[in-house]
């Protein structure tokens, strides 16, 4: 019997009560191997969180307006009114940086998962967290000069509740601030101040521009603009919106890296042979979307590539993995109903997933678990 899991921080003790269950509710682009990854110490301006060693047995962490908090499974958390996502508190996206794994929590602010300098058993929890977030709404998660970044907008169906703008509409996770500082995008100049126009989406496309969405507030209009630059440090053109539309089209088969495409091609995975994958990977600037065949509305995978190896999981949490070789029967702990993965990534030997409580466009309950991945 292996021993339980450590979770050393007394906030999370209170959090670890049994509470009643839950009613039951392009252009292609060449492939490039990933670069090595050396360990960088952790900043100390975060807030650390927790320590946590992970087992055979999940951790389960719920998102709540003091951040993630322990639970003993989704099915026991707080009982949480559906909310429309743009005003939900859940995981935006998850992101490789450095030896870290950040997470954008849409509200709230970043959250950073790195390893332990003292003790490779165990990994360090940080919240970098921004109260005026809320009631934004988080619109991209990106990299922006080497730290990662989060854009916040007003959502047009609800600019009733938030007439000003937020202060800034990018942050930055900085290791040597304990919250996201504001950020000045040279690119997002398109229009002067006061114009009333916010940038609501900005995206990679497969092309390697940025392409980016701008809408005209609080004014009878409510006009719409698109605009695509090569380099955020430099002013964009504005394009038109079957570009907008165009850019935001899975790359094809033929740019997924080998290993995983033989991966979701092998015929025991789950549902297959037809996806859309949610790719994140060393080798790649933030998250990268693939399809595997043509066609529109194809099952999701999120999937997770580093070299010599493939993972790839449904939104159910079943899937299969790689080490080279053939291909394995992998899969997340099952959720209750209402309930699905949203995301993974490995952390070493680690896996995280993210996870949510879906009601057409509300969202519930939110969080991520992590536990040993056991490939």
């Amino acid at each position: 019997m292996k021993p339980c899991p450590l979770v050393f921080l007394a906030l999370f003790l209170a959090a670890c009560s049994v509470e009643e269950p839950r009613p039951v509710p392009p252009e292609p682009v060449p492939y490039v191997p990933p670069p090595s990854h050396t360990y960088t110490e952790p900043a100390a301006a975060w807030p650390a969180l927790a320590l946590i060693e992970t087992g055979e047995n999940p951790l389960w962490f719920e998102l709540g307006p003091q951040g993630p908090a322990l639970i003993n499974s989704p099915g026991t958390a707080s009982l949480l009114p559906y909310t429309p996502w743009p005003h939900a508190r859940f995981v935006t996206g998850i992101m490789i940086w450095e030896d870290s794994l950040v997470m954008a929590v849409n509200l709230d602010g970043f959250l950073v998962l790195g390893p332990y300098p003292a003790n490779n058993a165990r990994t360090v929890l940080h919240r970098a967290a921004d109260s005026t977030w809320a009631p934004y709404t988080v619109g991209s998660f990106f990299i922006w000069r080497n730290q990662p970044a989060a854009l916040l907008y007003r959502n047009t169906f609800f600019a009733d509740l938030y007439p000003v703008p937020p202060r800034h509409q990018v942050f930055v996770l900085d290791k040597t601030s304990p919250v996201p500082l504001g950020a000045d995008v040279p690119a997002l100049r398109s229009f002067p101040p006061g114009d009333a126009w916010e940038t609501e989406v900005m995206r990679r496309g497969p092309s390697g521009y940025w392409y980016y969405r701008m809408r005209e507030k609080g004014l009878s209009q409510n006009r719409t603009a698109y605009f695509r630059t090569r380099d955020l440090e430099g002013e964009g053109v504005r394009v038109s919106h079957g570009a907008w539309r165009n850019s935001d089209f899975p790359e094809g088969p033929e740019n997924i890296p080998p290993l995983l495409s033989a991966l979701i091609g092998d015929e025991a995975m789950p549902g297959g042979p037809a996806f859309t994958l949610r790719t994140l990977s060393s080798g790649f600037e933030g998250m990268r979307f693939f399809r595997s065949a043509a066609g529109e509305n194809l099952p999701r995978l999120y999937a997770f590539y580093r070299e010599g190896l493939a993972l790839a999981v449904l939104p159910d949490g079943r899937g299969l993995y790689s080490r080279g070789g053939d291909a394995r029967p992998f899969s997340l702990p099952a959720l209750p109903p209402g309930f699905v993965y949203t995301g993974i990534a490995l952390l070493g030997d680690r896996v995280l997933a993210t996870w949510e409580e879906q009601q057409g466009a509300g969202i519930g309950a939110a969080g991520f678990l992590l536990r040993n991945a056991f490939l």
